[in-house]
């Protein structure tokens, strides 16, 4: 997609200035960003949307496991800039990076700490059973 590419390290600063406009200091308080501070956000599928050199949404990934067995991928944080909500630049991510880790074929699952209703319509669902422990 033409307003679609990869996240650059340069991108960075515009991209923690959306995520405070968006949501604010205490999305560092959240456990979610607990685990990703522990963590490199995957470049490879890391991307932002873009207008004439203007950013207004970015998604990322982190790797994760489930019982040392699943290798997946965690989404977020998916962020619009606040007066672009609506226009469709956070759901052209999310499809369009699905696409992609589909197509690499190297994770076994997709999860997220997120609203479910906005990404049910990309096939997302609550997990109904329990993950056992060995």
């Amino acid at each position: 997609m033409k307003n679609i590419r990869l996240t650059k390290k340069t991108d960075r600063r515009k991209i923690n200035n959306i995520l405070d406009e968006a949501f604010g200091p205490g999305r560092l308080a959240k456990s979610v960003y607990r685990y990703r501070e522990y963590r490199t956000m995957l470049e490879n599928f890391s991307y932002i949307y873009e207008e004439k050199k203007n950013i207004y949404a970015s998604i990322s990934y982190f790797e994760i496991s489930l019982n040392k067995t699943s290798e997946g991928l965690l989404l977020g944080p998916l962020v619009v800039k606040p007066e672009y909500k609506g226009k469709g630049f956070g759901k052209s991510l999310v499809d369009y990076t699905i696409k992609e880790i589909k197509n690499s074929q190297l994770y076994d699952f997709i999860i997220l700490i997120g609203e479910l209703e906005y990404y049910q319509k990309f096939g997302f669902e609550k997990v109904k059973q329990k993950v056992k422990d060995d």
